[in-house]
């Protein structure tokens, strides 16, 4: 596996152990949450599918509003230290979101966390997408995602999802126990966001694009400017044109899985007279399922991915991936094995998923547009979440647990069709 000129490997080393505290911060609240609003708020159970899908609007609708701008902020300032604000915002956000005592406050804090998770997505994907050598790109975007899957695997299914039972069984109330489990995890967001300002450096050819911004108006301006320069490069190389498309619908089936399992499993649980801690046992166990099938696809892809079409392969991948969020309709009882197959399987689509298309994005956006084209890219797979959760939640509550997961998956074979005609058309094209 080559790195670029200028690369060390000690750097790439501490970005995956930042990125890992990120990560952990990103997947731990939505797993939570559950016990928020059961424990802390006191919401009922036939509300609470509503309110997570709206959540996760609320947070996709930041993201979607400040993507663009923390994407040309990435070219301009540079991807540390628009990593670094996103880690401190984390921070501030897993302190105060056990303390908010209304769900008008946790739609606040949601809205701050999808407003500073725009600078961890461009930041840290800006940074995967410079370090290696391109011959090597699928191997490393599937190291980096290994590194990732398996240490927060073991860190947010294992002991984030036991943390609170455990704090319980020393003393802690239900409540307090949720709220050291918070914060625990925001002071490991709070580590992140100094070690990326003390020690992590911009890889080398990021800094021909940085350049001061003075201000949010200029901030906009770069953005409207990036923007037409990813619209003008996706028209002349349409394998660009693809994976941009496609950004609509990649990120929707990940955040689904995220915000959903959880509250599923609390539910079946409640529906059996099972306490909240011990449900999320269960539902670290399935995060723990989920990211080691990740971690294993990952590893295999990133040597498949520099083997064959990468374009066929994406369009593979979402097939895959959408008859694996539909086979969430064989589970009768998410306690049962046939829930952690499905969840595993599931895994292993999504992460075929996204090695390929973040390889193939690396691969096609020149160096000096990559934060600039990684802003658009998440813009398109943001406005894709927000139409999905919008609904999710609704569906959720009124017509299935499993409902959310069929509906994204439903949109994942779409777009699939829609991939392949688009493919097929621009191969005819350079034929004629």
């Amino acid at each position: 596996m080559l790195l670029a000129p200028g690369v060390r490997p000690a750097q790439v080393g501490l970005f995956i152990a930042i990125i890992i505290g990120a990560l952990c911060t990103v997947t731990f609240l939505p797993m939570m949450q559950a016990l928020v609003f059961t424990d802390l708020l006191g919401i009922a159970k036939s509300e609470q599918g509503r309110l997570a899908g709206n959540l996760v609007t609320t947070q996709q609708f930041a993201v979607l509003l400040f993507i663009g701008i923390a994407g040309s902020l990435a070219d301009r300032l540079g991807r540390r230290r628009v990593l670094a604000l996103a880690l401190f915002g984390y921070a501030g956000c897993m302190f105060l979101y056990p303390l908010a005592g209304s769900v008008l406050l946790l739609y606040v804090l949601q809205f701050m966390f999808g407003l500073m998770s725009t600078g961890h997505i461009t930041g840290s994907a800006t940074f995967i997408a410079d370090y290696p050598d391109n011959g090597s790109r699928g191997k490393f975007v599937s190291f980096n995602l290994l590194m990732q899957a398996v240490v927060s695997a073991v860190l947010v299914g294992w002991v984030g999802a036991h943390l609170p039972a455990w704090l319980v069984s020393g003393g802690s109330s239900v409540a307090m126990a949720g709220r050291y489990a918070f914060w625990i995890v925001g002071a490991l967001a709070l580590f992140s966001a100094v070690a990326t300002l003390a020690w992590l450096e911009d890889p080398p050819r990021a800094g021909a694009a940085a350049a001061v911004v003075r201000g949010p108006r200029e901030a906009i301006a770069a953005f409207i400017e990036s923007l037409r320069r990813v619209a003008a490069h996706g028209r002349r190389n349409p394998r660009f044109g693809l994976v941009m498309t496609m950004g609509f619908v990649i990120r929707a089936d990940y955040l689904v899985m995220l915000s959903f399992v959880s509250l599923w499993v609390v539910n079946a649980a409640g529906d059996r007279g099972v306490a909240t801690v011990d449900a999320l046992k269960t539902a670290g166990l399935l995060m723990l399922t989920l990211k080691l099938a990740t971690a294993i696809s990952q590893a295999l892809f990133g040597f498949v991915v520099d083997r064959v079409d990468r374009s066929v392969l994406l369009v593979i991948a979402l097939v895959c991936t959408g008859l694996a969020l539909v086979s969430t309709l064989l589970v009768s009882d998410v306690f049962s094995v046939t829930m952690y197959v499905v969840v595993a399987v599931i895994g292993a689509a999504e992460a075929a998923l996204i090695v390929t298309g973040q390889s193939m994005l690396g691969q096609e956006a020149p160096a000096d547009l990559r934060g600039s084209a990684m802003g658009v890219f998440y813009f398109s797979g943001t406005l894709g979440v927000v139409v999905m959760s919008a609904t999710s939640g609704l569906v959720f509550d009124r017509i299935g647990y499993s409902a959310p997961f069929v509906m994204v998956g439903g949109l994942n074979l779409v777009f699939a069709v829609l991939g392949a005609m688009l493919l097929f058309r621009g191969r005819t094209a350079v034929v004629q």
